[in-house]
Order: structure tokens, then sequence, then C-alpha cells
């Protein structure tokens, strides 16, 4: 079960894949790499859906993007976030 899984997530992707995606993953550690202007993670509500499906399934969830925007709502619900995969 340990490792990273590296999950690259189209921009017009509904938040319910995003979430599928991380609850199938088989590791701990799901890295989403997110295209420019992720729409789908702009709301709170859905980046607190997120965050409870990573929390449900003992998974650490790392967001992969360079849009500052995301970084206040991110931290908020306790989501780490990192602009590259390093």
């Amino acid at each position: 079960m340990n490792g990273k899984d590296v999950i690259y997530i189209d921009a017009d992707e509904e938040i319910t894949g995003i979430i599928d995606k991380v609850r199938s993953s088989s590791k701990q550690l799901v890295a989403l790499v997110l295209p420019k202007r992720a729409a789908m993670l702009q709301s709170s509500v859905n980046m607190k859906l997120l965050k409870k499906s990573a929390d449900a399934g003992k998974k650490h969830l790392v967001l992969v993007t360079t849009e500052s925007s995301l970084l206040p709502l991110a931290g908020a619900v306790g989501l780490y976030v990192s602009r590259n995969l390093d």
C-alpha cells in the first residue's frame, strides 16, 4: 500500500470523477496534477468533498498546481499543495 500514485486531472472533469479516481487508488499518497484554472476545485464545497473522500480512504492527498487561487481553499480544508511532483 505504500508509494505514490499520480493522477492527472482533465480540465472538464467533474468532482465526482476525481473522487472516484482517488478512491480507486491503491496507494496511500495520491498526487492530483491539476490543469490550469481547475474550475472543479474553485469551490470550497468541492474541496471539502475531496478531503472527506481522501480521509475516508486513509489517503494523503496532494494537489499539484501553480494556481495561487487554490491555496486558501486547500489550506482551509487541510489539503497539501505542491508546485511540482517532487
